[in-house]
C-alpha cells in the first residue's frame, strides 16, 4: 500500500516503481451550461440543468485563472466538465484546457452526453454523443478506456459515467494489470466502498431499481431491477484486488472524500463548477 497525505487540495501519495515526482491538476464537475443557437434544437432537453449552476463558468475559470499551471505534468478532467452536450460548452472546455499549456485526458460524466428526456439506454446516448459531440476532446483515443504512462505511472482514463462496465472495458482492465506499473484508476462515477450510498454507484451491491431516486427528475430510465451485470461486478473485485493498483480518483458526488478500501485509496474531487479542484503528487 502506497503512503498518502491530504490536506484539502495537495495531496501527497508516495510508492514505489516512480521514476520522479509527478503533479497531476484534477478537475471535475465544471458544469458548464453555456449554449448558442446550435442548442435551440434540444432547448426543451437542456433548461433544467441549464440553470443549475449560474456561478459555474466565472467559478471555474477564476480557479484556472489563479493557478500556476505550469507546475504540473497533467490536466486531468474527470467528466461533467458541461451539464448537457452543447457544441458551445465542448469548444469552451477546450479551450481552457488548452490555454493551461498542459497535456490532458478527459473521460465523460453523466451528464456530458445527457440532455434529458431523450429516449434511449445511458449506454446509446453516452454512443450517439461522444460521437456528435464529445469526441475532439478524447484527441482520437477511446472514449470508453485508455491510459497515458507517465514517469512509471500508468494514469488509466475509464469511463464510468453508465455506472456500468462494459466487457471491453474490464478486458483493457486486465491488459493494464499485466503491465505491472504503479497504476491509478481515473473516472467520473466512484466505486462502491463500504459504508457509501449508492452515489458510489460501480459495484455498489445495491444499486438497482429500487434505489433509484433521481430517475424521474433526470428524465431517464429507472436502473435495471436486478442491479448490477456480472461484468460490473467483477470489474470491481478485480481492480481492488489487483496488486499494482494505488488506487481510484472519480467526482460525481461534489465533495471531496477519501475512503481506504482492501489496502487502495478512493479519493473524490470537489466539484469545479464552487471553484474545487485536486493537485496530487506522486513519488
Amino acid at each position: 500500500m502506497a503512503s498518502f497525505s491530504i490536506n484539502k487540495n495537495p495531496v501527497k501519495i508516495h510508492g514505489t516503481g516512480i521514476a520522479k515526482p509527478t503533479r497531476l491538476l484534477v478537475v471535475s464537475d465544471a458544469h458548464l451550461s453555456l449554449d448558442d443557437e446550435r442548442g435551440i434544437p434540444n432547448q426543451e432537453n437542456s433548461k433544467r440543468m441549464a440553470a443549475a449552476y449560474p456561478q459555474a463558468f466565472a467559478n471555474f475559470t477564476q480557479m484556472l485563472s489563479e493557478l500556476k499551471t505550469d507546475a504540473y505534468d497533467y490536466l486531468l478532467m474527470l467528466g461533467d466538465m458541461v451539464s448537457f452536450p452543447s457544441a458551445k460548452g465542448v469548444e469552451t472546455i477546450m479551450e481552457l484546457a488548452a490555454k493551461t499549456g498542459l497535456p490532458y485526458a478527459y473521460t465523460a460524466g453523466n451528464h456530458d452526453w445527457d440532455f434529458g428526456g431523450q429516449p434511449g439506454t445511458e449506454i446509446a446516448l453516452r454512443r450517439e454523443w461522444e460521437a456528435k459531440r464529445l469526441a475532439p476532446l478524447y484527441q482520437g483515443r477511446n472514449p470508453l478506456c485508455y491510459s497515458i504512462e507517465l514517469n512509471g505511472l500508468n494514469l488509466v482514463m475509464m469511463d464510468t459515467s453508465a455506472c456500468e462496465i462494459l466487457p471491453e472495458q474490464q478486458a483493457f482492465w486486465r491488459r493494464q494489470v499485466e503491465k505491472g506499473l504503479p497504476t491509478i484508476v481515473f473516472g467520473h462515477i466512484p466505486f462502491w466502498v463500504p459504508g457509501r450510498d449508492v452515489g458510489f454507484s460501480v459495484g455498489h451491491p445495491n444499486w438497482n431499481a429500487s434505489t433509484d431516486g433521481n430517475w424521474k427528475i433526470e428524465r431517464r430510465l429507472r436502473w435495471p431491477e436486478n442491479g448490477h451485470s456480472k461484468t460490473t461486478m467483477d470489474f470491481h473485485n478485480e481492480v481492488f484486488g489487483a496488486e499494482n493498483l494505488l488506487g481510484i480518483v472519480a467526482g460525481h458526488i461534489h465533495g471531496q472524500s477519501v475512503d481506504f478500501y482492501r489496502g487502495k485509496f478512493q479519493l473524490v474531487v470537489q466539484s469545479a463548477a464552487s471553484g474545487g479542484f485536486m493537485e496530487m503528487t506522486i513519488d
